[in-house]
């Protein structure tokens, strides 16, 4: 299997990258009041790595590039509304 980029996979690059850089820009209001905000940092890593597999799963079994990138288009919508919904 040879990879190629999909919808997902860049939305989760692009998602883990935002991450550290928000991180980093914030970390001493993140590392304040016993660290909670990095906690939740390293929750979030783990969504974007969550997502990461799933593609490579989804690559796996799903040859179609179009349907591959339209099921990585609705995930990508779903965790950015359940993220944004969080606030």
């Amino acid at each position: 299997m040879t990879y190629k980029p999909t919808v997902l996979n860049i939305a989760t690059g692009i998602f883990l990258i935002g991450i550290f850089i928000f991180t980093v820009i914030n970390y001493k209001t993140l590392s304040a009041d016993e660290g909670w905000g990095v906690i939740a940092m390293f929750g979030l890593i783990a969504v974007g790595l969550v997502a990461g597999l799933a593609d490579l799963i989804l690559q796996r079994f799903i040859k179609d590039r179009k349907a591959l990138n339209l099921i990585g288009i609705i995930i990508t919508i779903g965790l950015a509304i359940a993220i944004l919904k969080g606030k």
